[in-house]
């Protein structure tokens, strides 16, 4: 495995993690990125928003989203997580793609 995919593994397993500290409750996109940051990550949006999305196909995540008129494409708001998710977090469920 390459330097870089673990460490996209690892940083899907950090938002995993933060996101668990609001179960069953939304985080603001905002928020998760400051979060993030405090834990020596800072991520663009658009990585974030990538992190987001692959957490999300997984269904491990839950995204609220609205659609920006401006750049013609969906922002995420905010996250959670999901029952799925906290699986995954107390290793019942393994997914190659996320680490912790």
């Amino acid at each position: 495995m390459s330097k870089d995919a673990f460490k996209h593994d690892l940083r899907r397993g950090e938002i995993i993690w933060v996101l668990k500290q609001d179960y069953p409750h939304l985080i603001t996109f905002r928020h998760l990125q400051l979060a993030l940051r405090d834990r020596n990550i800072p991520l663009s949006q658009r990585d974030l928003e990538s992190y987001l999305s692959y957490l999300e196909e997984g269904g491990y995540v839950r995204c609220e989203r609205r659609y920006d008129e401006r750049e013609s494409q969906d922002r995420i708001l905010a996250a959670a997580l999901t029952a799925k998710g906290i699986l995954l977090l107390d290793k019942k469920i393994t997914d190659a793609g996320v680490r912790f």
